[in-house]
């Protein structure tokens, strides 16, 4: 779920969200919750706290996957490669 959108629902049913460092620079706001403390199904008093752990950068990891130049065939010397 969206950290905002985690941080409405705990609102709305009267729970605070913090992050694992509540004084550290990164915002609850931002990201992807991946974890939280206790867990989901928990009862809590009303206004308690809920630690979320969130992932800040929820695009692909994947990057560039092809070569950038090809690979030399087993047992050819990089010199041998045709240029281009």
């Amino acid at each position: 779920m969206q950290a905002l959108n985690a941080w409405l629902a705990g609102h709305d049913h009267g729970l605070l969200l913090q992050g694992p460092d509540p004084d550290g620079p990164d915002p609850v706001m931002h990201g992807v919750v991946v974890s939280q403390a206790p867990p989901p199904g928990t009862r809590l008093h009303r206004w308690a706290t809920v630690t979320v752990w969130v992932r800040h950068d929820p695009g692909d990891p994947g990057g560039v996957r092809e070569p950038r130049r090809p690979v030399s065939p087993e047992g050819a010397l990089e010199s041998e490669l045709p240029e281009g």
